[in-house]
Parts: C-alpha cells; sequence; structure tokens
C-alpha cells in the first residue's frame, strides 16, 4: 500500500476493531477462559504492513492509536503470562498429587 492509497478513517476504524478484540480477548482471559490469537495476530499484522507504508505525516495522526495498541497487547501479555504460570503451578501440583498416589498404590501391592 502507497501513502497515497491510505485511508486514515479506515485505518482508524480497523486499529479500534483490533483494540476492542484485545479488550474482548483479556476479558475472556480474566475468566478463565481460552484465548484464540491466529484472528488477532492477522488483524495487527495488517495494521502493522498498512503502517510501514504511511507517510510521516500519517503515522503522526494515528499514532495515538498505535501507541494504545502497544499498551493493550503488553497487558494481555501480562496477564497471559500469570495465567499461564499458575496454570503450571497447578499441573505441578497434580503431577505430584499423581506421583504421590502411584507410590502408595505400588508400595500397597508390594507388602502384600
Amino acid at each position: 500500500m502507497s501513502p497515497e492509497q491510505f485511508k486514515p478513517d479506515q485505518f482508524k476504524k480497523d486499529l479500534k476493531r483490533v483494540l476492542s478484540l484485545i479488550t474482548a480477548s483479556q476479558r475472556f482471559v480474566d475468566d478463565g477462559k481460552v484465548v484464540e490469537l491466529n484472528t488477532l495476530e492477522t488483524k495487527i499484522s495488517d495494521l502493522c504492513v498498512q503502517a510501514r507504508a504511511m507517510n510521516g505525516e500519517q503515522r503522526r495522526e494515528v499514532a495515538p492509536l498505535l501507541a494504545a495498541l502497544t499498551d493493550d497487547l503488553a497487558r494481555l501479555e501480562t496477564t497471559m503470562h500469570k495465567e499461564y504460570s499458575e496454570l503450571q503451578r497447578q499441573l505441578r501440583g497434580l503431577s505430584n498429587n499423581a506421583q504421590a498416589t502411584n507410590a502408595y498404590a505400588h508400595a500397597a501391592r508390594t507388602t502384600r
């Protein structure tokens, strides 16, 4: 896309939709739901391609929205890392319980 083809209003609409998608993803993660990131990744990639094709004036015009995108993505990433860490902790606990159960079962079989 050349700078002459850039449509600031459409770019802003698309960017605002992505910001809404990030907000929804954040709520899903907060609720412990699975978030599909492929669509989000594709839309952000498309926006980045468009942003790289902009001239300086066009970039300045959308800079606040791009900054919001960066901030929202950083928050989502932080939340997802926390959730992932919690899941790892829970899985380690399950694994420890399973190991203990297996050890007790083995001990019970060998002492009969």
